[in-house]
């Protein structure tokens, strides 16, 4: 079963305390491990978006240039699975 997170819009993330944002989307990279699934992938990326858009990061350029390249990674990694191409090496 899809936890209700996955399926909040990256503006409802945002409200959420940066701790909280944190540990989601490292729960979320331990279960895509396990799991591996394009909506997986996709909450990933929404988390990472909505930590970029949060207002501690935003102070930071660097931090938000890291969370930029990082969601491009599992934007990646999310359409592959949309395009049948991800092949597990």
């Amino acid at each position: 079963m899809q936890p209700l997170i996955a399926l909040l819009a990256t503006d409802d993330l945002v409200r959420l305390d940066r701790p909280v944002l944190e540990s989601r989307l490292g729960d979320l990279i331990r279960r895509y491990v396990r799991e591996a699934s394009a909506e997986q992938a996709e909450s990933v990326v929404r988390h990472i978006d909505a930590l970029y858009l949060h207002p501690d990061v935003c102070r930071d350029p660097e931090e938000q240039c890291a969370y930029r390249r990082f969601a491009r990674h599992w934007r990646c990694i999310a359409g592959r699975h949309r395009t049948g191409s991800l092949a597990l090496t």
